[in-house]
């Protein structure tokens, strides 16, 4: 490829609408191959409610159905407001999936989750 970069793959793997604190996964993303790494990208546009949050992060599995394990270093910066946020990571697994947590009492959240996935 020209100027050696690398190949990606990528999507909104997750549309959050959210009343109420709980957590939502997205669907197993799988990667053409085991990626080299992954970005997690965050646009929330709505985070209201009293002291409400937004956790989110990747996990990883084998097989896209068991043995959910926390992705390290997938966690983005916790959301209290509107906003954005990234988070950059190395899979060991073959499938990831994005994990949002919303916090806080009667939240309510409205984002959209991007994961980007590099070619090793």
């Amino acid at each position: 490829m020209p100027g050696g970069l690398d190949m990606v793959q990528g999507d909104i793997a997750l549309t959050l609408t959210a009343a109420g604190a709980g957590t939502t996964n997205s669907g197993p993303i799988a990667p053409g191959g085991r990626a080299g790494a992954v970005i997690v990208g965050v646009h929330c546009t709505v985070l209201s409610g009293t002291t409400p949050t937004l956790d989110v992060s990747l996990e990883e599995s084998p097989n896209g159905e068991s043995g959910w394990t926390a992705l390290a270093g997938s966690a983005v910066t916790q959301i209290v407001a509107a906003g954005h946020r990234m988070a950059f990571a190395v899979p060991t697994r073959n499938f990831v999936r994005v994990v949002a947590v919303v916090g806080g009492t009667t939240p309510a959240a409205t984002a959209k989750i991007a994961v980007l996935a590099f070619a090793d």
